[in-house]
């Protein structure tokens, strides 16, 4: 019987997502289309609140925004997931925390509180249009390794990693991954990239979201990435 390899780590994502002010005294953002690139099906009710961040007044270390959420999970009385991360918001590098999995908006206030009795100043709020730039954001995972270098997240099962012996600025990542939806049929998902925290060091991986995600899809999508890698940057060479 093959066995699984479960890895538990931390890590990052970023990605490019469409954000703007839900008014409220205090500075809350919410994603309009958390996965842009994807356009399957129904994107599932697990998103639905879309994410929302909420901006500090200041930058805390990132063991201060997990602990402070911890505490507020347990003075808010409805189950969500925050994470700590960064926004840019008028043309600043702003300190959040992602919130996903809060099944109504209407709890918002009483969330804000939960994190100001937590020791969480958050930044005064201001009319923000919707706007398009990076976010960062530091999380947990929980993986399957079904092949080597290929992971399943066990909690999202939408979601799944795979390993790029590259690390991309953001702009060249964007532009190969436009590169390769355009050669190729079946190009609904979405893609973000980022870092698992191993014991060899830092690993780059890309981020796929996909209903139907699967092993094979990752194997196909990796090898795509890979050609699209070399001929990127072996054009700038040139």
């Amino acid at each position: 019987m093959e066995t699984k390899t479960i890895i538990e780590t931390i890590g990052t994502i970023e990605k490019k997502e469409t954000l703007v002010g839900i008014g409220y005294d205090d500075m809350v953002l919410e994603s309009l289309y958390p996965f842009p690139g994807y356009h399957g099906e129904t994107v599932p009710d697990t998103t639905n609140p879309k994410s929302a961040f909420l901006i500090t007044k200041t930058n805390y270390p990132e063991e201060k925004i997990i602990r402070a959420t911890l505490n507020a999970k347990n003075l808010f009385p409805y189950p969500f997931d925050g994470s700590p991360g960064t926004v840019n918001l008028f043309n600043e590098s702003k300190q959040c925390i992602r919130i996903k999995d809060l099944k109504n908006y209407n709890h918002i206030p009483e969330l804000l509180e939960a994190f100001k009795k937590s020791g969480i100043e958050l930044m005064k709020g201001k009319k923000v249009a919707p706007y398009e730039d990076l976010i960062r954001i530091t999380k947990y995972f929980l993986l399957d390794e079904l092949d080597q270098g290929v992971y399943m997240d066990k909690e999202t099962p939408e979601m799944a990693y795979f390993e790029v012996g590259t690390e991309l600025p953001f702009d060249d990542f964007e532009q190969i991954t436009l590169n390769i939806k355009r050669n190729i049929r079946e190009n609904k998902w979405d893609a973000a990239q980022g870092i698992f925290y191993r014991k060899k060091g830092i690993v780059d991986i890309i981020r796929i979201y996909d209903l139907n995600v699967c092993l094979g899809q990752c194997l196909f999508l990796r090898e795509k990435y890979e050609n699209e890698i070399k001929r990127h940057l072996g054009a700038r060479k040139l």
